[in-house]
C-alpha cells in the first residue's frame, strides 16, 4: 500500500473516531442527567426522613470516596483528552512519531491504570465486593505502546537527519 493512500485511511479512520468518540460522550452525558435528577431528589427525601442509609455509612468509606472519585473523573478527563488530541492529531496528517504522541499514549495508559485502580477502591468501599477489570491491562498495553511510539520517534529523527 502507497504512502498516501496509507496516510488517507488513517486521516479518515481518525476523523471518523474522534466523531463516534464526541458522539458517545454527548449521548452518555445525556443519559446521566435523568440518574442525577433523581438521584440528587432521593437523597434529598432520605435527608428528610432521617438519612438511615448515611449514617449506615462507615466514616472512613465517606471519606475515601470523595478523592477516590476525584481521581477516577480526572483519570477519565485524562483519557479522553490526550484520545482525542491523537485522533484530531491523525486527522489533520500529523506524523505519528512524535515526542507528544508518546507523551499522550503514555498518560492515557497510566489514567486507564489509575482509573481501574480507584474503580477498584469504591467498589470494595460500596459493595464490599472485590472485582478487577481489564482496564488497568489495556493502561499496561498503551504504556507498551507509548515506549515503541518513542522508538519510533527516535528511528523517524534519525531518518529525517540522514536524508
Amino acid at each position: 500500500m502507497g504512502n498516501t493512500k496509507l496516510t488517507s485511511k488513517i486521516k479518515t479512520i481518525s476523523r471518523i473516531s474522534a466523531v463516534g468518540v464526541i458522539v458517545y460522550l454527548a449521548v452518555a452525558i445525556y443519559n446521566c442527567f435523568p440518574d442525577a435528577k433523581s438521584g440528587f431528589i432521593d437523597g434529598w427525601n432520605a435527608a428528610e426522613t432521617g438519612g438511615e442509609a448515611m449514617n449506615n455509612a462507615a466514616l472512613w468509606k465517606i471519606l475515601l470516596a470523595v478523592p477516590c472519585s476525584i481521581a477516577m473523573i480526572t483519570a477519565l478527563v485524562i483519557t479522553l483528552v490526550a484520545g482525542l488530541q491523537l485522533l484530531f492529531g491523525m486527522s489533520r496528517g500529523y506524523s505519528p512519531f512524535t515526542e507528544k504522541t508518546s507523551r499522550a499514549i503514555k498518560n492515557m495508559g497510566a489514567a486507564l491504570i489509575v482509573f481501574e485502580c480507584t474503580l477498584v477502591l469504591i467498589n470494595y468501599m460500596m459493595y464490599d465486593v472485590l472485582s478487577v477489570g481489564m482496564m488497568w491491562l489495556a493502561g499496561l498495553v498503551l504504556y507498551a505502546f507509548s515506549l515503541v511510539f518513542r522508538y519510533g520517534t527516535v528511528l523517524q529523527k534519525e531518518s529525517d537527519e540522514t536524508l
